[in-house]
C-alpha cells in the first residue's frame, strides 16, 4: 500500500476551517518612546503599521518620516518642538549665539513684514521676536540673524530665559499613506511658506494619502500648521499662530471637522499670495464642517482652483482680515448654515472682501447662512465674474449660482450683496438671489449690486431678484 504524507502546515488550517475556527490574530506592532528618543530612528527600525506610544514630554528637533499605516499616539503633554535652544555670550552691548542658517528663503511678504521669507523664527520664553535688518540699534523684542557668520544677536540679556530658534523643517512628513497622529502638539518648526509642519511639501517629498489628525495642536510654525493630501482627515484639532496659514489640503475626499483655526499669518505673508486660516486646492468632495475660524490675518476659509463638490456647513467664521468664505475658480459647492461675521472690517474693494464670496465658480448654492457685515467695511454675499479661463471641469465662470434664504445684517452704511462682472459682454448667467432677509442697522440705501450698485427697489425691479426676499427691518 502506498503511503501518503500531508504537511502539518496544511492540515492544521484545514482542520480549523472544518471546525469553523480561526487562527489567533498577530499581535500589533507597538513601540513605546520617551522624550530624548530618536523617533525617526525608531520608525526606520520598525515595520509598517506600527503604533508608537509617546510618553509625556518634549521631543525636540525630531523630523519623522512615517511608514504606511503608522500611528503616533501621545499621552497628555506630548510636544514635538522643532527649535534649538541657544546659549548666548555678551559682545559689547549685545548678546550673541552661534546658530546654523538653513539657507532656505521663500514666499511673498506684505511690505510691513519683509522677512517672512526667512523660515527660522526666534522665541524667548515662548514669545515670538521680531526679526530686524541689521544688528545696529536693535529694539527690545527684536533679533538679528547674520546669515554669513551664522550668529544670532539680541539687544537684551537673555540670562534666565529660554531662547529657541526654529531649526527642524518638518515634524512628520513624506509619502506614506494611512498615517495617524493623535493627541500631539507640534510647534516652532522652520517649515517654509506653502509647506506643512505636519505633512511636508509637494516639491520633493510628496504628500501621503489618508493622513488623519485627531486632537492635534499645531502652533508657532513658520509656514502652514498642516498640509495634507488626498483622503486627509482633521478633527477636533487646533491650528493657531502659525506663520503663514493654519491648514492646507489638496486632493479627493478631504475633511476638516470640529477644529479651531485662529490667529494665523503671524509672519505677515501676502494675503493674496496665500495666508490666513485654511486653503484648499484641487479637491473633490471636500467637507469643512463645525469649525471655528477666527482672527486670521487673511482669508478665513478659501477654496482655490478646481475644487468640486465642496461642502461648507455649520462653521463659525469671524473677524478674519480679508474675508470669511471664498470659493474661487472652482465648481459646485454647498455653503450652508454657517455663521459669518466681522470679516474684512475696514476693507471694501469692489465686491471682493466679502463674508461669502463666489469668485468665477459655477453651480454653487448658498443657503441658510447668518451673515453680519461690520460697520467699518466689507461686503455681504457676493458673486464676482472676471476673465479667468478654465480648469479641469470647464470654464471658470459665475453661472447657475443660487443665493437664497440667508439673513444678512449690515451694521454700517456700506457694503453690498449681489453680482459684479467686468467681462464684456457679461459671461455670467443664470444666477439668482431670492428669499434672503436683509437687516439694515447702520443706514445706507444702496446695499445691492446687480452689475452696478442699486437700492432694494431697483434690485427687485431692474435686477429682477429677491421675489421672495425681505427688506429692510
Amino acid at each position: 500500500m502506498k503511503s501518503i504524507t500531508i504537511s502539518i502546515l496544511v492540515t492544521i488550517p484545514l482542520l480549523l476551517a472544518a471546525l469553523n475556527c480561526t487562527l489567533p490574530a498577530r499581535a500589533a506592532n507597538v513601540v513605546h518612546l520617551t522624550p530624548g528618543a530618536d523617533v525617526a530612528k525608531a520608525v526606520l527600525g520598525a515595520p509598517e503599521d506600527t503604533t508608537f506610544l509617546l510618553a509625556t514630554g518634549t521631543y525636540r528637533m525630531q523630523s519623522v518620516k512615517p511608514k504606511n499605516g503608522d500611528v503616533f499616539q501621545g499621552q497628555a503633554g506630548v510636544i514635538f518642538n522643532g527649535s534649538q535652544i541657544l546659549t548666548f555670550e555678551a559682545i559689547g552691548n549685545l548678546w550673541y549665539a552661534n546658530a546654523k542658517f538653513d539657507h532656505f528663503e521663500d514666499g511673498k511678504c506684505e511690505p510691513s513684514h519683509p522677512f517672512c521669507v526667512d523660515d527660522q523664527d526666534l522665541f524667548i520664553d515662548g514669545k515670538y521676536q521680531t526679526p530686524a535688518a541689521s544688528k545696529m540699534d536693535l529694539p527690545s523684542g527684536s533679533w538679528y540673524f547674520d546669515h554669513l557668520s551664522n550668529q544670532v544677536y539680541l539687544p537684551d540679556n537673555p540670562e534666565g530665559h529660554t531662547v529657541e530658534l526654529g531649526m527642524s523643517k518638518y515634524a512628520f512628513f513624506g509619502a506614506a499613506s494611512g498615517v495617524k497622529l493623535i493627541d500631539i502638539v507640534v510647534e516652532k518648526y522652520a517649515n517654509p511658506g506653502q509647506t506643512g509642519a505636519i505633512g511636508g511639501d509637494t516639491w520633493g517629498n510628496g504628500l501621503g494619502a489618508q493622513w488623519s489628525l485627531q486632537n492635534v495642536e499645531s502652533r508657532w510654525n513658520h509656514g502652514a500648521g498642516a498640509y495634507l493630501g488626498a483622503g486627509g482627515m482633521i478633527s477636533k484639532s487646533s491650528f493657531h499662530h502659525n506663520g503663514q496659514i493654519g491648514v492646507k489640503m489638496i486632493g479627493a475626499n478631504t475633511s476638516l471637522i470640529d477644529s479651531d483655526i485662529g490667529w494665523n499669518n503671524q509672519q505677515g505673508f501676502d494675503t493674496g499670495w496665500e495666508a490666513g486660516g485654511a486653503k484648499f486646492g484641487n479637491t473633490s468632495n471636500l467637507v469643512v464642517k463645525l469649525n471655528h475660524v477666527h482672527d486670521n490675518l487673511g482669508e478665513g476659509l478659501w477654496t482655490d482652483t478646481n475644487n468640486i463638490n465642496t461642502t461648507y456647513e455649520q462653521n463659525i467664521v469671524e473677524n478674519n482680515l480679508s474675508g470669511g468664505i471664498m470659493h474661487e475658480v472652482s465648481y459646485s459647492a454647498l455653503i450652508k448654515n454657517n455663521t459669518i461675521s466681522g470679516n474684512a472690517a475696514g476693507v471694501l474693494v469692489w465686491l471682493e472682501n466679502a463674508q461669502i464670496l463666489i469668485q468665477n465658480s459655477s453651480n454653487v448654492e448658498v443657503v441658510g447662512n447668518t451673515v453680519v457685515v461690520p460697520a467699518s467695511g466689507g461686503n455681504g454675499i457676493t458673486l464676482v465674474n472676471q476673465k479667468r479661463g478654465g480648469g479641469t471641469n470647464g470654464p471658470w465662470v459665475v453661472q447657475n449660482d443660487r443665493v437664497h434664504d440667508n439673513t444678512i445684517t449690515y451694521l454700517g452704511p456700506k457694503g453690498y450683496s449681489g453680482i459684479a462682472d467686468d467681462t464684456k459682454p457679461h459671461t455670467s448667467n443664470s444666477n439668482s438671489f431670492d428669499g434672503n432677509r436683509y437687516i439694515l442697522k447702520g443706514g445706507g440705501a444702496n446695499h445691492w449690486y446687480w452689475y452696478y450698485d442699486m437700492s432694494w427697489d431697483k434690485m427687485t425691479q431692474i435686477g429682477r431678484q429677491e421675489a421672495h426676499g425681505n427688506c429692510c427691518n
